[in-house]
């Protein structure tokens, strides 16, 4: 199981704290193994094609999507044990059981 420390966590919070980047997540979150393509994905959001790409860059960044390439077209997935590891981290902090500073 991943754990996910302070700075792991504020990275993918501040990704999420974005609300096209949340419902892109969702979509894809749903979307399973299959992911979308990034054309897809900014026509069901509806946002511009090169906004889109820069969402998808932060998000790729931030580890809680995955990049697959095939040809020229490209597949994105989610990647849920990144927010499984973040609802387990803000779970501990809950309980008292993170001890680490804040970055």
């Amino acid at each position: 199981m991943f754990r996910m420390n302070e700075a792991e966590a504020l990275r993918v919070m501040s990704a999420l704290a974005q609300s096209t980047r949340m419902r892109v997540f969702v979509m894809l979150t749903r979307a399973g193994d299959a992911g979308m393509g990034s054309s897809e994905i900014a026509d069901a959001v509806g946002v511009p094609r090169n906004l889109m790409s820069s969402h998808l860059a932060i998000l790729s960044k931030a580890g809680i999507i995955l990049a697959r390439k095939a040809g020229r077209s490209v597949t994105y997935t989610a990647v849920r044990e990144i927010v499984i590891a973040l609802g387990d981290h803000l779970r501990d902090l809950g309980a008292g059981g993170a001890s680490e500073e804040p970055a």
